[in-house]
Protein backbone atom coordinates (compact mmCIF):
# COMPACT_ATOMS: atom_id res chain seq x y z
CA UNK A 1 0.00 0.00 0.00
CA UNK A 2 3.11 2.60 1.03
CA UNK A 3 4.86 1.75 -2.54
CA UNK A 4 1.58 2.80 -4.62
CA UNK A 5 1.00 5.95 -2.54
CA UNK A 6 4.67 6.88 -2.36
CA UNK A 7 4.80 6.59 -6.30
CA UNK A 8 3.07 10.48 -6.60
CA UNK A 9 5.19 11.91 -3.84
CA UNK A 10 8.66 10.82 -5.83
CA UNK A 11 7.41 12.48 -8.87
CA UNK A 12 6.60 15.48 -7.11
CA UNK A 13 9.83 15.36 -5.60
CA UNK A 14 11.81 14.64 -8.96
CA UNK A 15 9.84 17.73 -10.18
CA UNK A 16 10.88 20.13 -7.73
CA UNK A 17 14.72 18.88 -7.94
CA UNK A 18 14.42 20.66 -11.76
CA UNK A 19 14.15 24.00 -10.33
CA UNK A 20 15.40 26.58 -12.27
CA UNK A 21 18.28 29.37 -10.02
CA UNK A 22 18.57 32.51 -11.64
CA UNK A 23 21.58 34.84 -11.52
CA UNK A 24 21.74 38.07 -9.30
CA UNK A 25 23.13 40.82 -12.15
CA UNK A 26 24.43 44.04 -10.22
CA UNK A 27 24.09 46.84 -13.64
CA UNK A 28 27.47 48.10 -14.25
CA UNK A 29 29.28 45.10 -11.80
CA UNK A 30 30.78 47.27 -8.87
CA UNK A 31 30.67 50.59 -10.61
CA UNK A 32 26.54 50.36 -9.85
CA UNK A 33 23.83 52.32 -11.93
CA UNK A 34 25.44 55.88 -12.12
CA UNK A 35 27.18 58.10 -14.49
CA UNK A 36 29.57 55.99 -16.59
CA UNK A 37 33.02 57.30 -17.08
CA UNK A 38 32.59 56.41 -21.05
CA UNK A 39 29.96 56.17 -23.58
CA UNK A 40 30.16 52.32 -23.83
CA UNK A 41 30.38 51.51 -20.55
CA UNK A 42 26.64 50.03 -20.23
CA UNK A 43 26.61 48.32 -23.64
CA UNK A 44 30.20 46.53 -23.00
CA UNK A 45 29.27 45.37 -19.38
CA UNK A 46 25.42 44.22 -21.02
CA UNK A 47 27.64 42.73 -23.94
CA UNK A 48 30.13 40.80 -21.85
CA UNK A 49 26.80 39.00 -19.89
CA UNK A 50 24.44 36.54 -20.39
CA UNK A 51 21.10 36.74 -19.21
CA UNK A 52 18.06 33.88 -19.12
CA UNK A 53 14.52 33.97 -18.60
CA UNK A 54 14.41 34.08 -14.21
CA UNK A 55 17.39 36.51 -13.75
CA UNK A 56 17.50 39.70 -11.88
CA UNK A 57 18.83 42.94 -12.27
CA UNK A 58 19.69 45.29 -9.69
CA UNK A 59 20.13 48.83 -10.13
CA UNK A 60 21.71 50.08 -7.54
CA UNK A 61 22.59 54.16 -7.42
CA UNK A 62 25.76 55.57 -5.11
CA UNK A 63 24.75 56.30 -1.60
CA UNK A 64 22.44 59.38 -1.02
CA UNK A 65 21.78 59.76 -4.75
CA UNK A 66 18.68 59.45 -6.83
CA UNK A 67 18.80 57.88 -9.87
CA UNK A 68 15.81 56.94 -12.43
CA UNK A 69 15.62 54.07 -15.12
CA UNK A 70 13.06 52.76 -17.93
CA UNK A 71 12.24 50.16 -19.78
CA UNK A 72 11.93 51.01 -23.54
CA UNK A 73 9.68 49.68 -25.54
CA UNK A 74 11.43 50.12 -29.34
CA UNK A 75 14.96 50.38 -30.43
CA UNK A 76 13.85 53.63 -31.62
CA UNK A 77 12.84 54.90 -27.87
CA UNK A 78 15.83 53.21 -26.93
CA UNK A 79 18.11 55.67 -29.42
CA UNK A 80 16.60 58.45 -28.80
CA UNK A 81 16.62 58.70 -25.35
CA UNK A 82 12.97 58.80 -24.64
CA UNK A 83 11.16 57.66 -22.35
CA UNK A 84 9.50 58.45 -18.70
CA UNK A 85 11.05 56.70 -15.99
CA UNK A 86 10.72 55.32 -12.60
CA UNK A 87 12.86 57.84 -9.24
CA UNK A 88 14.02 55.65 -7.27
CA UNK A 89 17.08 56.31 -4.74
CA UNK A 90 17.77 52.59 -3.45
CA UNK A 91 18.24 49.60 -5.45
CA UNK A 92 15.67 48.53 -7.35
CA UNK A 93 15.26 44.76 -8.72
CA UNK A 94 13.58 44.02 -12.12
CA UNK A 95 13.47 40.04 -12.73
CA UNK A 96 13.54 38.78 -16.69
CA UNK A 97 9.98 37.15 -17.22
CA UNK A 98 10.17 36.84 -20.94
CA UNK A 99 12.99 36.09 -23.49
CA UNK A 100 13.74 38.80 -26.39
CA UNK A 101 15.28 41.68 -26.55
CA UNK A 102 15.17 44.67 -24.05
CA UNK A 103 16.29 48.05 -23.84
CA UNK A 104 17.27 50.04 -20.11
CA UNK A 105 18.12 53.37 -19.82
CA UNK A 106 18.39 56.47 -17.34
CA UNK A 107 15.27 58.84 -17.92
CA UNK A 108 16.48 62.45 -16.22
CA UNK A 109 18.84 64.96 -17.49
CA UNK A 110 21.31 64.10 -20.29
CA UNK A 111 22.89 60.76 -18.42
CA UNK A 112 21.06 58.36 -21.62
CA UNK A 113 23.15 60.39 -23.89
CA UNK A 114 25.97 60.08 -21.73
CA UNK A 115 25.97 56.30 -22.24
CA UNK A 116 23.71 55.16 -19.36
CA UNK A 117 21.60 52.56 -21.31
CA UNK A 118 21.76 49.37 -22.43
CA UNK A 119 20.22 46.70 -24.35
CA UNK A 120 20.71 43.19 -23.73
CA UNK A 121 18.90 39.69 -24.82
CA UNK A 122 17.39 37.73 -22.73
CA UNK A 123 17.31 33.57 -23.70
CA UNK A 124 15.23 30.79 -22.18
CA UNK A 125 16.73 28.27 -19.86
CA UNK A 126 17.78 25.20 -21.38
CA UNK A 127 16.92 23.15 -19.02
CA UNK A 128 19.82 20.89 -19.69
CA UNK A 129 22.12 21.83 -16.29
CA UNK A 130 24.50 23.45 -18.94
CA UNK A 131 26.75 25.72 -16.19
CA UNK A 132 25.76 29.37 -16.62
CA UNK A 133 28.25 32.03 -17.48
CA UNK A 134 27.48 34.67 -15.08
CA UNK A 135 28.77 33.99 -11.35
CA UNK A 136 26.51 35.07 -8.61
CA UNK A 137 23.37 32.88 -8.37
CA UNK A 138 20.59 33.52 -6.21
CA UNK A 139 19.86 30.90 -3.70
CA UNK A 140 16.24 32.44 -3.19
CA UNK A 141 14.65 28.89 -4.77
CA UNK A 142 16.76 26.88 -2.25
CA UNK A 143 15.21 27.55 1.07
CA UNK A 144 11.75 26.57 -1.04
CA UNK A 145 13.31 23.36 -2.04
CA UNK A 146 14.81 22.58 1.20
CA UNK A 147 11.55 22.52 3.41
CA UNK A 148 9.51 20.90 0.60
CA UNK A 149 12.24 17.60 0.47
CA UNK A 150 11.87 17.68 4.32
CA UNK A 151 8.14 17.56 4.07
CA UNK A 152 8.27 15.10 1.66
CA UNK A 153 10.15 12.74 4.06
CA UNK A 154 8.37 13.69 6.22
CA UNK A 155 5.24 12.21 4.91
CA UNK A 156 6.99 9.50 3.41
CA UNK A 157 7.69 8.29 7.14
CA UNK A 158 4.11 8.30 7.92
CA UNK A 159 2.74 6.80 4.81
Amino acid sequence: MSTTSSLPCLFFIGALLHVVVGVDNQIGGDFGWNLPPTLTFFSEWARNSTFFVGDTLRFIPRANETHTFAESQSQAEFDGCVKEGLVFDSTIFITLDRPGRRYFMYTDGNHCNMGMKFAIDVFQQSGTGTPRPNAAVKVGALPMLFFTTMFMAILFFFI
